[in-house]
């Protein structure tokens, strides 16, 4: 018989072995068409379901499931009308209404109530430019007390005062409408704690001119109010020393004129103070030494 072909006579072993360095050496070849799942079922598997636009990737949401159309079916195709997405922005609820601007009615009467201001503003400075108002002069002449008594339930005495009211304006004259004066205590601090009131005549005094104007004010007449308790005590204390302290306040309305002018009622305050009377022994009667007038402090 003939001898069988060498390569059949090799042993098996050693091909056996070159396989298989073959395959360790060699990657394995890649598969086939076939046995690869089609590209949507492979998108499917490796993400969650997205919601959202055609063409505008989304987050993925979890647990949802398929949309009923395919995501990628509009991706280069006409994006569906505006009333699919909504509106945009919410609807405004409470909405701001610009405020037209003036007309021109409304500017000129600003216009002419500025106009007015600054022309009553340059008047008034021309006129007391002009006429240079100056405040009267107020001086206390003689100052008495008479009937002064203590003792009765009811405080009385009867107080005198003369004065001399200067006019120093050289265009203007005053006319002195109202004069209201008070008597109070030096110790008195409260409005209401005046001894006696009474008003004086009113007086008209011509440029650069003075008058004389007096009054007497009684206290402890019927119907006027009751002297504060304290008041009375302070004035017995003082009584004992020989002589009183007294104020005189008078409430003066004051109006100047000239000629073609007449200007607005004013009011001044006028204080007389430091009136210290001196009584004679234990009676009742006493008077201020003044050697010359004594001068008031004038309040606008």
């Amino acid at each position: 018989m003939p001898s069988p072909p060498e390569e059949e006579t090799q042993p098996k072993t050693d091909s056996g072995s070159d396989q298989t360095s073959e395959r360790d050496t060699n990657p394995p070849p890649p598969p086939s068409p076939q046995s690869q799942p089609p590209p949507s079922q492979t998108q499917q598997q490796s993400y969650p379901p997205v919601m959202g636009f055609p063409g505008y990737p989304q987050a993925p949401y979890p647990n949802y499931p398929n949309p009923p159309y395919n995501h990628n079916q509009y991706a280069y195709a006409q994006a569906p009308p505006a009333s699919y997405y909504g509106s945009s922005y919410p609807p405004q609820q409470n909405p701001v209404y610009q405020t037209p601007p003036p007309s021109g009615f409304f500017r000129g009467i600003l216009t002419g109530l500025v106009v007015i201001a600054v022309f009553l503003c340059l008047s008034t400075t021309i006129t007391w430019l002009v006429l240079r108002p100056q405040i009267p002069v107020f001086s206390v002449t003689n100052f008495s007390v008479s009937n002064f008594n203590l003792t009765e339930p009811v405080f009385s005495a009867q107080f005198t005062a003369n004065l001399t009211v200067e006019n120093p304006n050289t265009k203007l004259t005053s006319y002195f409408n109202r004069i209201q004066g008070f008597i109070y205590n030096q110790n008195a601090v409260a409005e209401e704690d005046f001894l006696a009131m009474e008003y004086f005549q009113p007086v008209y005094v011509e440029t650069k001119k003075s008058v004389l104007v007096g009054e007497t004010l009684t206290a402890g007449e019927k119907g006027q109010r009751k002297v504060p308790s304290w008041v009375g005590e302070e004035m017995k204390k003082e009584r004992d020393t020989g002589t009183v302290s007294f104020n005189l306040w008078m409430a003066v309305s004051v109006t100047f004129k000239t000629d073609g002018w007449s200007a607005r009622e004013r009011g001044l305050k006028v204080f007389c103070g430091k009136l210290k009377v001196a009584f004679e022994g234990g009676s009742g009667n006493g008077a201020v030494l003044l050697p010359k007038p004594l001068p008031c402090l004038v309040y606008v």
